[in-house]
């Protein structure tokens, strides 16, 4: 396969060269995934999808083209560099705009060769007999498998050659509690990993998952409007994190004059117990990425140290925008630090409140207000997780709560794509009936 992505290189840019391009950065990938369902407790469905895609960003000048198709055949290909040029050709100048200095021939392989579809199937039925012995009332409403493998080359005419051949698996179980005709929302969880050797049920989050949706078949609604403290399960604060990131450090909203940080290089954004770091090489995760999309080698990346803004999340074109430094990842793997609490001790640390395990909202304002629904969630009152809640609003501000951490969990749940610890954030706005 790595000789016939050659190929399909080589003739994008004698293409594109014939077209009167000066330059070109081209993607070729192939993925193939094997799939199991179960649906309301049952396997339902199994397949093998493939995938293919090219992807050819043209310049001719400082005006940029792109193109993206699902084919790579000959017709496919002339195509896709003659829409590629006739768009930079129709483009706006933008000096910003180039292409990588060259990295020369790289190749990364995980050694990863064919998903195990016997492993996948013994996996699932032991985890359904599990889930129905252990936790009668959970219901495993669904529940998919995947086996992934791809391959794929990054080239650009500055001479980078980067081959990639991996492949992981991927879980992802939705569990809803049922008691008679009591019912419970539905919960969801899902994992990476680079192999099926351990139950899924030995993984900690899963097991947490159907105790508690057993809890939250029977929910009481919050009483009144206060402002309290909120333990926010893992996946939540990665989510929270993401959501200030993208308003306040990545190059998007640097270039525009949008980002509330854009001046505060150097200075305190955060809780000093904060940090944030990515890192597509930390053996926890099962599939980072040695190349960032514009093609440069990919390097770990630290964001907020100790409170303090470090950098900005720039890659090539933005850096060039700015001034500011490109980043050595575009935000691949999260990292929170720990601090040192045990779970209990945050939730005992908690007067009023709630742990929060799902939050469902639109997107943040510009400012970090946000509002949203906290689900699958329980209240804390004197320190005591007490019962499961039934949908309740919670709002604030987000780059303020990064300034008001009550506390950090001691240890990090790791999902195969991020490390990340649970957080008590004090002062939101929590609203019931």
């Amino acid at each position: 396969m790595k000789q016939e992505f050659y190929t399909i290189v080589d003739k994008v840019f004698a293409k594109l060269k014939e077209l009167g391009a000066d330059g070109a950065e081209v993607s070729v990938s192939r993925g193939k995934a094997d799939e199991l369902n179960v649906d309301a407790g049952e396997f339902s469905l199994a397949r093998t999808t493939i995938s293919n895609s090219l992807g050819i960003r043209a310049l001719t000048g400082s005006r940029k083209g792109e193109s993206y198709i699902n084919r790579c055949d000959d017709a496919a290909i002339s195509q896709a560099a003659e829409e590629a040029v006739a768009a930079a050709n129709n483009s706006e100048p933008d000096e910003a705009e180039d292409i990588g200095a060259s990295i020369g021939e790289r190749e990364f392989d995980t050694g990863w060769t064919e998903s195990e579809l016997g492993v996948m199937y013994d996996r699932m039925q032991d985890f359904i007999s599990a889930c129905k012995a252990e936790y009668p009332k959970a219901d495993i409403l669904q529940f998919i498998t995947r086996g992934r493998t791809g391959d794929s080359l990054f080239a650009n005419t500055n001479g980078t050659r980067v081959y990639q051949h991996g492949g992981y698996y991927t879980v992802s179980i939705g569990v809803s509690g049922r008691d008679g005709d009591k019912t419970s929302s539905m919960q969801y969880y899902g994992f990476s990993a680079e192999d099926l050797n351990k139950p899924f049920m030995d993984n900690a989050e899963v097991r947490r998952l159907c105790k508690e949706i057993e809890l939250q078949i029977e929910t009481v609604p919050v009483s009144g409007k206060f402002v309290g403290d909120v333990l926010v399960a893992p996946d939540c604060v990665a989510d929270f994190i993401d959501s200030v990131l993208t308003s306040s450090v990545y190059g998007g909203s640097l270039y525009t004059g949008s980002s509330p940080w854009k001046d505060k290089l150097g200075q305190m954004v955060a809780d000093s117990r904060l940090t944030v770091e990515f890192d597509p090489f930390d053996d926890r995760f099962v599939k980072g990425s040695e190349l960032t999309s514009d093609g440069h080698l990919a390097e770990k990346h630290t964001v907020i140290e100790n409170g303090i803004l470090k950098s900005f999340i720039c890659n090539r074109y933005s850096a060039n925008k700015t001034g500011h430094k490109r980043a050595g990842n575009y935000g691949v793997n999260c990292i929170i630090a720990p601090g040192d609490k045990s779970f209990d001790e945050l939730a005992a640390s908690i007067g009023n409140g709630l742990v929060l395990n799902r939050f469902s909202g639109g997107n943040p304002a510009s400012n970090g207000d946000f509002s949203g629904i906290a689900k699958n969630s329980f209240r804390i009152r004197g320190g005591k997780i007490a019962e499961a809640v039934s949908e309740t609003m919670i709002s604030g501000n987000l780059r303020d709560m990064l300034n008001n951490i009550g506390g950090i969990g001691n240890s990090q749940i790791q999902d195969g794509s991020i490390a990340v610890p649970w957080i008590v954030f004090r002062g939101v706005t929590i609203s019931g009936k």
